[in-house]
Protein backbone atom coordinates (compact mmCIF):
# COMPACT_ATOMS: atom_id res chain seq x y z
CA UNK A 1 0.00 0.00 0.00
CA UNK A 2 1.68 3.22 -0.75
CA UNK A 3 -0.63 6.26 -0.14
CA UNK A 4 -0.16 9.64 -1.03
CA UNK A 5 1.50 12.22 0.60
CA UNK A 6 -1.53 14.33 1.24
CA UNK A 7 -2.93 11.53 2.74
CA UNK A 8 -0.52 10.73 4.81
CA UNK A 9 -0.10 14.40 5.98
CA UNK A 10 -3.99 14.33 7.16
CA UNK A 11 -3.60 11.12 8.98
CA UNK A 12 -0.07 11.55 11.09
CA UNK A 13 -1.48 15.50 11.32
CA UNK A 14 -5.03 14.08 13.08
CA UNK A 15 -2.61 11.56 14.86
CA UNK A 16 -0.24 14.16 15.84
CA UNK A 17 -2.82 16.36 17.06
CA UNK A 18 -4.59 13.71 19.27
CA UNK A 19 -0.81 12.88 21.12
CA UNK A 20 -0.43 16.88 21.63
CA UNK A 21 -3.36 17.05 23.02
CA UNK A 22 -3.04 13.98 25.47
CA UNK A 23 0.55 14.53 26.48
CA UNK A 24 -0.77 18.49 26.95
CA UNK A 25 -3.35 16.73 29.55
CA UNK A 26 -0.35 14.88 31.12
CA UNK A 27 1.57 17.88 31.47
CA UNK A 28 -1.31 19.77 33.65
CA UNK A 29 -1.58 16.70 35.87
CA UNK A 30 2.26 17.07 36.51
CA UNK A 31 1.51 20.80 37.19
CA UNK A 32 -1.17 20.28 39.48
CA UNK A 33 0.93 17.68 41.32
CA UNK A 34 3.71 20.42 41.72
CA UNK A 35 1.25 23.02 42.86
CA UNK A 36 0.60 20.43 46.30
CA UNK A 37 4.30 20.01 46.66
CA UNK A 38 5.18 16.95 45.27
CA UNK A 39 8.02 15.90 42.75
CA UNK A 40 7.38 16.64 38.87
CA UNK A 41 9.05 14.41 35.90
CA UNK A 42 8.01 13.34 32.50
CA UNK A 43 7.88 9.34 32.62
CA UNK A 44 8.84 7.35 30.29
CA UNK A 45 6.05 6.35 28.89
CA UNK A 46 5.62 10.22 27.84
CA UNK A 47 8.94 10.47 26.45
CA UNK A 48 7.78 7.38 24.30
CA UNK A 49 4.46 9.31 23.20
CA UNK A 50 6.92 12.00 22.35
CA UNK A 51 9.40 10.00 20.58
CA UNK A 52 6.37 9.00 18.01
CA UNK A 53 5.85 12.76 17.24
CA UNK A 54 9.39 13.32 16.66
CA UNK A 55 9.29 10.50 14.46
CA UNK A 56 5.83 11.43 12.53
CA UNK A 57 6.79 14.97 12.41
CA UNK A 58 10.60 14.19 11.21
CA UNK A 59 9.72 11.49 8.99
CA UNK A 60 6.32 12.16 7.46
CA UNK A 61 6.52 16.58 7.24
CA UNK A 62 10.18 17.48 7.25
CA UNK A 63 11.99 14.76 5.34
CA UNK A 64 9.58 14.89 2.11
CA UNK A 65 9.97 18.84 2.44
CA UNK A 66 13.97 18.80 2.19
CA UNK A 67 13.59 16.15 0.30
CA UNK A 68 15.42 13.54 2.59
CA UNK A 69 15.28 9.71 1.37
CA UNK A 70 12.49 8.00 -0.91
CA UNK A 71 9.08 8.36 -1.41
CA UNK A 72 8.88 5.78 1.14
CA UNK A 73 10.22 7.25 4.06
CA UNK A 74 6.94 8.91 4.82
CA UNK A 75 5.20 5.81 5.00
CA UNK A 76 7.70 3.83 7.08
CA UNK A 77 8.19 6.98 9.85
CA UNK A 78 4.01 6.35 9.73
CA UNK A 79 4.32 3.03 10.88
CA UNK A 80 6.86 3.42 13.31
CA UNK A 81 5.31 6.63 14.76
CA UNK A 82 1.93 4.48 15.06
CA UNK A 83 3.59 1.53 16.64
CA UNK A 84 4.83 3.67 19.16
CA UNK A 85 1.69 5.47 19.86
CA UNK A 86 -0.01 1.93 19.97
CA UNK A 87 2.45 1.02 22.68
CA UNK A 88 2.09 4.37 24.66
CA UNK A 89 -1.07 3.22 26.69
CA UNK A 90 0.75 0.02 27.95
CA UNK A 91 3.89 1.74 29.61
CA UNK A 92 1.30 4.11 30.65
CA UNK A 93 -0.41 1.58 32.73
CA UNK A 94 2.91 -0.34 33.57
CA UNK A 95 4.11 3.49 34.92
CA UNK A 96 1.21 3.12 37.52
CA UNK A 97 1.98 -0.55 38.35
CA UNK A 98 -1.65 -1.56 36.73
CA UNK A 99 -0.58 -4.74 35.12
CA UNK A 100 -0.72 -6.68 38.68
CA UNK A 101 -4.13 -5.86 40.72
CA UNK A 102 -2.18 -7.28 44.07
CA UNK A 103 0.39 -4.88 44.17
CA UNK A 104 0.60 -1.28 45.40
CA UNK A 105 1.91 1.52 43.15
CA UNK A 106 5.94 1.35 43.27
CA UNK A 107 5.98 5.26 43.18
CA UNK A 108 9.26 4.65 41.02
CA UNK A 109 10.13 6.86 38.56
CA UNK A 110 9.88 3.83 35.73
CA UNK A 111 8.52 0.59 37.44
CA UNK A 112 9.50 -3.24 36.23
CA UNK A 113 6.11 -3.17 34.29
CA UNK A 114 6.93 -0.38 32.57
CA UNK A 115 10.58 -0.98 31.75
CA UNK A 116 8.82 -4.61 30.15
CA UNK A 117 6.40 -2.25 28.34
CA UNK A 118 9.61 -0.68 27.33
CA UNK A 119 11.93 -3.06 25.98
CA UNK A 120 8.77 -4.79 24.34
CA UNK A 121 8.10 -1.93 22.06
CA UNK A 122 11.71 -1.35 21.60
CA UNK A 123 12.70 -5.08 20.25
CA UNK A 124 9.31 -4.86 18.32
CA UNK A 125 10.85 -1.19 17.07
CA UNK A 126 13.75 -2.75 15.99
CA UNK A 127 12.22 -5.58 14.17
CA UNK A 128 10.11 -2.93 11.99
CA UNK A 129 13.04 -1.24 11.34
CA UNK A 130 15.35 -4.69 10.16
CA UNK A 131 12.07 -5.15 8.06
CA UNK A 132 11.39 -2.02 6.56
CA UNK A 133 15.24 -1.53 5.69
CA UNK A 134 15.05 -4.65 3.95
CA UNK A 135 12.99 -3.58 1.73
Amino acid sequence: MHPDLGSLWTAAGVVSGFQVTGFALRINREIDVSGKGDITWIPPADILNLLSIAVSMFGVFVAPVIGLGSANVPVKAFGLSVLLLAAYPFALAGHYDMFNPRTHRSWSYCPRQEQVALVIVGVLAIIYIALVALR
